[in-house]
């Protein structure tokens, strides 16, 4: 009898692949766009509640199923995930030259300090200079047309000079001081403070020298300059990040959108020192998938102070994604999509010669087991290994006399 009831487990795994073939016709990720674990049951579903009966005690030894018990305990909402370290963009800045020139002086190299309007570096830029005698030049023609148009006022006023002689020097007067303030600006675009500007019309200073200043406090973190190197307005020479700050950028799955949310905790440890632990919060979801990797990118920001987090480590996120709760949990092996619900079997009698098709409503994935959220009330005993035998009765029925002619099964 037992050398019989091999021979019919043997057929009846040869078949599986036929079965598993027709189910993965019907998979909810070709028919949905939503994970399963979040799909709401089939209210016409026509294979809940089936009695699955076996023959007898020595044939569910001899399937070897095993058991696991619905439990019901604190679920702590943990999502586990890769994560890489990138700089704060919002405290990183690239630096160019806002001028083409040449690459005179360096002041600061890889990995220094470098406080808020520190210079960096020095071009010699022949625009620089050229703006600056614009300037200058262009501040005298004002003055000069100012004197001029005060003494054509003063001459109409004494009938010495016409109106229409008085309104011309007034226009060149406007005219100038178009022309000064457009030189202003010139050199503001190029990087020069008003008190700079104000320096060269005192002092009538026209030097080439530009300045690369550091936008705040930060490290310089990336260098290209070379002295003596020509560099043009497009070219990158420096970059400087405030590291006391670190971006986290988390890999999500898609089933992970239903938990993760924006304010949540989250810690973070190098692959290469797991016992040390970071925290942060979640403070940007991405609104889009990657394309490349199917993956939403979530950032989460953290402390850095002492420095030991470096850009573009690799390591593992974990996102406290809701406080812990009282929950009814079963492994992940338990559970089986039926075609249009997911669906445990439930031992139904103490010898487990007979099961039943419940239909569950699934909610936090933690790795291992699913949370339950509708289907079980905790207690119940379903079938994990051997469970795909049972599931293979259902698609017999689904498919009529199926590929598969073994009875040892019967509803």
């Amino acid at each position: 009898m037992n050398s019989y009831l091999h021979i019919k487990l043997l057929l009846l795994a040869s078949c599986l692949l036929c079965t598993a073939s027709f189910a993965n016709q019907d998979s909810p990720q070709s028919i949905h766009n939503e994970p399963r674990t979040q799909q709401e049951p089939s209210i016409t579903c026509a294979n809940v509640g089936i009695i699955i009966s076996l023959e007898s005690e020595a044939v569910a030894r001899t399937a070897g199923f095993e058991y696991s018990k619905a439990k019901v305990s604190n679920l702590t909402r943990k999502i586990n995930r890769n994560a890489e370290l990138v700089y704060d963009a919002n405290r990183y800045a690239r630096l160019s030259s806002r001028a083409s020139g040449i690459i005179v002086e360096v002041r600061k190299d890889l990995g220094e300090f470098v406080a808020k309007g520190e210079t960096i570096a020095l071009i010699d830029s022949i625009e620089l200079g050229n703006a600056k005698a614009d300037l200058v030049e262009a501040d005298e023609l004002f003055k000069l047309w100012q004197e001029n148009a005060d003494r054509e006022h003063d001459l109409m006023n004494k009938g010495a000079s016409t109106a229409r002689q008085a309104l011309e020097a007034k226009t060149r007067l406007v005219e100038s001081k178009i022309a000064a303030s457009r030189a202003k600006q010139r050199l503001r675009n190029l990087g020069l403070t008003t008190e700079d500007i104000a320096m060269i019309l005192s002092d009538g200073e026209t030097g080439s020298l530009l300045a690369i200043i550091s936008p705040f406090d930060g490290t310089l973190v990336e260098r290209s300059a070379v002295i003596g190197e020509v560099v043009d307005l497009k070219d990158t020479l420096f970059a400087v990040a405030d590291t006391s700050v670190m971006w986290a950028m988390i890999d999500l799955n898609e089933a992970d959108l239903a938990s993760v949310k924006r304010g949540q905790r989250m810690s973070f440890h190098i692959d290469s020192v797991p016992s040390k632990l970071y925290t942060g919060q979640i403070t940007w979801i991405s609104t889009q998938l990657d394309h490349r990797t199917r993956t939403i990118h979530a950032r989460a920001e953290l402390n850095n102070e002492s420095g030991v987090l470096k850009a573009f480590m690799f390591g593992r996120a974990t996102v406290f994604a809701g406080r812990s709760s009282k929950a009814v949990t079963i492994p992940k092996s338990a559970v089986h999509w039926e075609g249009c619900c997911n669906v445990v079997f439930v031992k139904s009698n103490p010898q487990g010669t007979a099961f039943t098709t419940t239909q569950v409503t699934l909610g936090f994935d933690t790795g291992v087991h699913y949370e339950v959220i509708n289907g079980l009330n905790g207690g119940e005993e379903v079938v994990t290994t051997g469970s795909f035998i049972l599931k293979n009765e259902i698609l017999k029925e689904s498919m009529g006399a199926g590929c598969c002619e073994v009875d040892f099964l019967s509803k």
